[in-house]
């Protein structure tokens, strides 16, 4: 059985999230534009991953964004009619495309990040380093969590009812 407390300290982090969330996307947003005003802020975390991951296939970054091909398909052409990323087939598989940043692509995502990193340290100034380091190390534990209980044993079954009716079951 769940305490009122809890759900009630649930509900309470789950509004913040939502506003966290909320604000990322203005982040999105902006972030995207500094880095080209004609791209959409879902191209940044497209740009992102290949940062991260190296060249991808299409349907690993659809993946890995949880976004359908038709929508990735869009926000690909106009970030290579832009100069940001290259298409070319696959070698191990000719009908496939890997997808990769260009050197433009990189050095704009770089310079955007850059600038969101100062604007971080200046918003975080009166933070300590401890305060930051916690709440990084929780935003951590909470990604690991999200991970761990999406792709647990009967992730796809896993409904709220479900998971409220049987607290052993998260």
């Amino acid at each position: 059985m769940v305490s009122e407390d809890r759900r009630a300290h649930v509900k309470e982090l789950q509004q913040e999230l939502h506003r966290l969330f909320l604000r990322r996307r203005h982040n999105a947003i902006q972030l995207a534009r500094t880095i080209d005003p004609e791209i959409e802020p879902a191209a940044y975390s497209i740009l992102f991953t290949l940062q991260r991951e190296g060249a991808q296939r299409m349907t690993d970054i659809s993946k890995h964004l949880g976004v359908g091909k038709p929508t990735l398909s869009r926000q690909l052409t106009t970030l290579a009619e832009r100069g940001f990323i290259t298409k070319k087939a696959d070698p191990a598989d000719g009908r496939a495309l890997v997808i990769s940043l260009t050197e433009q692509g990189k050095s704009r995502l770089d310079a955007a990040q850059k600038q969101r990193s100062e604007r971080y340290l200046h918003m975080l100034e009166v933070w300590s380093e401890e305060e930051i380091m916690t709440l990084s190390g929780l935003v951590a534990k909470l990604n690991q969590t999200y991970a761990e209980y999406d792709d647990g044993p009967g992730a796809g079954a896993r409904s709220p009812a479900a998971v409220s009716a049987d607290p052993k079951a998260a």
